[in-house]
């Protein structure tokens, strides 16, 4: 039942419209009668189907901060008998529970969002959304149809660049003065990430140091996923090389590449990607934010995507990856092994950078930000 009224709200703007509404109403109506509690923080990742991310790099930070020394804990799962969290309680998504754990709380923390598309926030509420990436696909208001993003009652969102700011003030109404230009909590640990580290998760995957490693990051799509040829790639690529697969967290299918061997290893449920970026020698995707996060690493991009033309069309992309990214977009496999094959690795990994760079920037010292940023909040008279 859940996921058919979620399918329609995001396809029939009557539906979403008139659910919009009522649900507000009834929420704001229910918030009068539920309490605040000045100490309880509630969180959520990728829609309440991770246990990861900024929010969980926020939540670890918090609990050795001694400003937070106070605060109690929720966190929002999909299905929440699948996790346990120390230091903090266990709601299911979209429950009453959650809405009314919501309605109590002072500091909510997400890299999707809270409110589920409704208009409930209480004044007093700190709403901390560091978002999940930069990407080059369109999204918020800028999807036909959808006219239900409203991120004006943000009061702190990472933000990672002009193009970041830009986007989300347009088309999810995000306020310029709850910019926080700092990056995201998550690309901390990532920029502080060692050697050791690579060699550490590339023993763990079984990957031998001379071997490079392809981590190949298709986003997710409405429509079916690229259809890959394995025997080609592993023909044409051979031992010296091995791909990791990683399907979007949203996919319910895996990649046709999703299995186990010497040359192919799955990686979905790999619980930290930015390991994965450190054990890579080369990432491919194609309309993904993950670009933005590897891209901060500086190392080599491959844009692979043979439904560019139909994905521009019928989805709509915000960057012109064709003529902007590096050697701009494989449209077929073998134009990109090819160039798997043929570059110079020094090269393609200063173009990524600089690319990258033109785009996004990170400071590392995101948590930090917003922790101080949360603080003086604590302490300002609009939020008592």
């Amino acid at each position: 039942m859940h996921d058919k009224l979620a399918y329609m709200i995001k396809h029939y703007p009557w539906v979403q419209r008139l659910y919009r509404i009522v649900m507000s109403f009834l929420l704001r109506v229910m918030g009068c009668f539920t309490g605040f509690d000045d100490h309880l923080v509630l969180l959520s990742s990728m829609s309440g189907d991770q246990f990861s991310g900024s929010p969980k790099v926020l939540f670890d930070a918090m609990g050795k901060d001694p400003r937070f020394a106070d605060f109690h804990y929720v966190w929002a799962f999909s299905h929440p008998a699948q996790h346990h969290v120390t230091g903090a309680d266990v709601v299911k998504m979209d429950s009453l529970a959650y809405f009314r754990t919501a309605l109590r709380a002072k500091i909510w923390i997400t890299d999707v969002n809270i409110e589920r598309g409704l208009h409930f926030k209480k004044k007093q509420t700190i709403y901390l959304n560091t978002w999940h990436g930069t990407g080059p696909k369109k999204g918020g208001n800028a999807i036909a149809g959808r006219k239900d993003y409203d991120f004006s009652r943000v009061d702190i969102f990472c933000c990672d660049g002009q193009y970041t700011h830009d986007v989300f003030v347009e088309w999810f109404g995000a306020a310029d003065a709850s910019m926080v230009w700092c990056g995201r909590p998550r690309e901390d640990e990532l920029m502080e990430m060692t050697t050791d580290d690579r060699n550490r998760v590339r023993k763990q995957l079984g990957i031998a140091n001379d071997i490079k490693a392809i981590l190949y990051m298709p986003t997710w799509r409405e429509g079916k996923l690229p259809t890959i040829d394995q025997a080609l790639w592993e023909k044409t690529l051979g031992a010296g090389y091995c791909v990791l697969t990683r399907a979007h967290h949203f996919s319910k299918e895996r990649t046709d590449t999703a299995r186990n061997s010497a040359f192919w290893k799955d990686v979905s449920d790999y619980p930290d990607v930015n390991e994965l970026y450190w054990a890579a020698d080369l990432l491919i995707s194609d309309y993904s934010s993950t670009f933005f996060d590897y891209g901060l690493l500086k190392k080599p991009m491959i844009c692979f995507a043979p439904d560019y033309d139909d994905y521009k069309a019928n989805y709509g992309l915000f960057m012109d990856l064709e003529h902007e990214f590096p050697n701009g977009v494989m449209r077929t496999e073998q134009d990109l092994l090819k160039l798997i094959q043929t570059m110079n690795p020094d090269e393609e990994a200063a173009k990524c950078g600089a690319y990258c760079a033109g785009y996004v920037r990170h400071d590392q010292n995101a948590t930090k930000v917003c922790l101080d940023r949360m603080n003086e909040l604590l302490h300002c008279e609009d939020h008592q």
